[in-house]
């Protein structure tokens, strides 16, 4: 539906400007009028649907929608607060950066949000068109700061933060990617011996005119199905591999993922630091934001397991309203939150400075994450070196020891 730029007056004679969505400039108007408003300009904001003439409108799934990485995200957001900080206005922040952005995605968007704050949009509202690109809490932080008056100095903590983000996720890939290449290597041998060496030992047996063993049989099998079928095998794999990261993407896939680390109880333990480091973090930065204990619990309970979701809400909605302090009402749930934290934060409570504590909590348990996957992945490194050995000592063994039974018979 086509959206309309307004400048009108009100009942109290003064001057408003907005945004309406309507079937077009008459059903506009009537919309206005009926609001007790008195345009004084109207026009048609063009938006990403509209159609141009003689193009074809072609929307893609979303799974195929290019989204910002959180390094662009880093960029986006702290060269806009750098920007800022200099007393440059907003417009010619964004301006800027879409002009110098390398990604047709990434200057696109950034001129929509641009041509929306120009047509009397906020900066979060205007982000909020494009949600499915930022996480909201950076787009309440960027209401705090539009209320408060300090948004340069909020880009500028936030593109921190995300830095801190991304050096953590980097340390959880570096630490998957010894097992990954052990799995790649498994997968490579497999290959190779169904490709090379299963054919030339039937082909051994078959000169031989000799029976091989049943469990060679198997070899054989397996190796004739790869040579005939090798394109869609391999089609097959490829997409296997592709719904589960596509799996992995989907949060309801996650949470059920989630559900089952619940039952080991070492990744359970990295589960939950994970959620409360979550949770501490963003706490932290919405009180530092200005934001209320309540408002910020609120707003932390959509990064948070779900586990904890309701229980974070609860919290903010009736603890926190019948007058209970952070503290009592984490003591209630002490299944879920330990006793460090509870500790931690009735320090903080009671010294007025609790998003700094939350914030040093956020620190200890990411280092506690990095350091129980390190201690996870150092145990599971020579538990996969012993079953990539196994796996191609018995498939060598058993290809072998039948040649040796043939040798043996001349």
């Amino acid at each position: 539906m086509p959206r309309f730029f307004y400048v009108a007056q009100n009942r109290n004679k003064e001057i408003e400007r907005g945004n309406v969505e309507s079937r077009d400039r008459a059903s506009a108007l009537h919309t206005l009028t009926e609001q007790g408003l008195e345009p004084i300009k109207l026009e048609q904001v063009s938006t990403d649907n509209t159609k141009k003439p003689g193009t074809i409108n072609i929307r893609l799934p979303k799974f195929f929608k290019s989204t910002l990485t959180v390094f662009d995200q880093i960029i986006i957001v702290r060269h806009l607060g750098i920007i800022m900080n200099t007393g440059t206005d907003i417009l010619t922040g964004l301006d800027i950066l879409a002009r110098d952005a390398l990604k047709p995605m990434i200057k696109d968007m950034l001129y929509d949000i641009k041509n929306r704050v120009a047509h009397g949009e906020k900066l979060s509202d205007a982000l909020y068109v494009h949600r499915d690109q930022f996480n909201p809490i950076f787009i309440n932080l960027i209401k705090s700061g539009e209320v408060s008056g300090n948004l340069p100095s909020i880009l500028l903590a936030y593109a921190q933060e995300l830095k801190k983000d991304y050096e953590f996720v980097r340390k959880l890939r570096s630490a998957l990617f010894y097992p990954s290449i052990l799995m790649a290597a498994l997968l490579g041998m497999v290959i190779l011996i169904l490709s090379v060496v299963a054919p030339r030992l039937k082909e051994l047996f078959a000169s031989l005119k000799a029976a091989p063993p049943f469990y060679i049989k198997f070899f054989f099998a397996a190796s004739d199905i790869w040579r005939a079928h090798t394109l869609f095998v391999s089609i097959a794999l490829i997409a296997f591999i592709v719904m589960i990261i596509v799996g992995l993407k989907n949060r309801k896939t996650r949470m059920k993922l989630v559900t089952f680390f619940r039952f080991i109880p070492f990744l359970n333990k990295i589960q939950r630091n994970l959620t409360l480091m979550r949770l501490s973090k963003t706490v932290a930065n919405l009180i530092h934001a200005g934001f209320s204990l309540k408002s910020a619990l609120i707003t932390a309970s959509e990064v948070v397991d779900i586990r904890y979701k309701q229980i974070v809400l609860d919290i903010a909605q009736k603890d926190l309203e019948h007058g209970l302090s952070l503290t009592d009402s984490m003591k209630k749930y002490q299944d879920f939150f330990p006793d460090i934290l509870i500790s931690a934060v009735a320090t903080g409570e009671k010294s007025g400075k609790l998003s700094l504590v939350l914030s040093q909590m956020a620190e200890f348990y990411e280092e506690e994450i990095i350091y129980n996957l390190e201690t996870f992945f150092t145990l599971l490194e020579p538990i996969l070196l012993v079953i990539v050995g196994l796996v191609i000592g018995l498939m060598a063994g058993a290809m072998i020891s039948p040649i040796y039974k043939l040798i043996g018979r001349f």
